[in-house]
């Protein structure tokens, strides 16, 4: 809703190009960490991954990886974020389960546990294991995975079925942050029940032979361009006050620019450091927009500064989160 009332404001500026965008990714990875001292259990190849605890008290992790390298484009601003699971085998019972976003890099080796795959198998390279990010070169930080302490999501589950985790702010901050540096993108870790024992519900992973049943990222994005406005060519340079301001995350800045030149349109914080380069290049004369995404940034004053020419002109925004 607010990206339709921003693209119809920004109408008035002139030829505005605006687009809503919907995106499914089928994990990439995912693995169980199986509470173990030496790290010597995993499950890298198996249809499913567990979370919670077993009859016999031993803790089941389950891990996620969605790639989105081409799936959204840099720069764009997530709107709505869903994840899907099928839970193929429950203890009794409604349990909470909840995302947390994984902080480092993990693996997926070879290992096939088989059969109801509850107890794993031995450990191969590459590995996720409780001790290992990637068997038996690389450990966590902590035992049992390193993970954000918030969890993104949680949804409670009782019978088996697909269950939707579905959008929240953590969620779309998550993603977000994964579109705007692709090195940060560790995926989720899924945590259930680790208060009592008998706990350990079962989810069919990217391996399973049934597609419908593997987990599913499901992303709404807006993507917002630098565009030309059409119409009467501009007598004079203008750096106009972004829209809308105060804003969160995204803003758009228009400028006219009268004689065809190079024109630079950066961006500073409060102490002058240079946050962001939007445009450096040779351009027309004309008006255009050009959109500014600052997910990831802490609130406070920012200015932004056009230079073409001789002109030169800043003017201030406020990011409020």
């Amino acid at each position: 809703m607010k990206f339709t009332v921003l693209a119809g404001i920004v109408a008035g500026f002139g030829s505005f190009l605006f687009s809503q965008q919907e995106v499914s990714v089928v994990s990439a990875r995912d693995n169980t960490l199986y509470e173990d001292p030496s790290g010597a259990v995993s499950n890298g190849a198996g249809v499913h991954v567990f979370a919670g605890k077993t009859n016999s008290g031993a803790i089941r992790r389950g891990l996620i990886f969605f790639d989105l390298s081409g799936s959204i484009p840099a720069g764009s601003t997530v709107t709505d974020v869903n994840v899907k699971l099928h839970m193929s085998k429950t203890a009794a019972g409604a349990t909470d389960i909840k995302l947390h976003k994984v902080t480092a890099s993990w693996g997926e080796g070879t290992s096939d546990a088989g059969s109801n795959e509850g107890s794993g198998a031995t450990s191969t390279t590459g590995d996720a294991t409780w001790i290992h990010r990637s068997f038996n070169t690389q450990t966590w930080t902590t035992a049992g995975g390193d993970f954000a302490p918030t969890a993104s999501v949680t949804l409670s589950v009782t019978d088996t079925g697909v269950y939707q985790f579905g959008s929240t702010a953590q969620l779309v901050a998550d993603v977000q942050g994964w579109v705007n540096d692709q090195s940060t993108n560790h995926g989720w870790i899924i945590i259930g029940d680790e208060s009592t024992n008998q706990t350990a519900k079962r989810f069919d992973t990217r391996e399973n032979a049934t597609a419908a049943n593997r987990p599913l990222l499901i992303v709404k994005y807006s993507i917002v361009n630098s565009v030309h406005t059409a119409g009467k060519t501009p007598n004079e340079f203008a750096l106009h006050q972004n829209f809308p301001n105060p804003f969160n995350p995204a803003t758009v800045i228009r400028y006219s620019i009268p004689v065809s030149g190079h024109v630079s349109l950066k961006v500073f914080d409060i102490l002058g450091n240079e946050i962001a380069s939007l445009v450096n290049e040779v351009k027309g004369a004309g008006t255009f927009t050009q959109k500014w995404n600052a997910a990831g940034l802490p609130s406070g004053l920012y200015f932004y500064r056009l230079t073409s020419g001789n002109f030169v002109s800043t003017k201030k925004m406020f990011l409020v989160k």
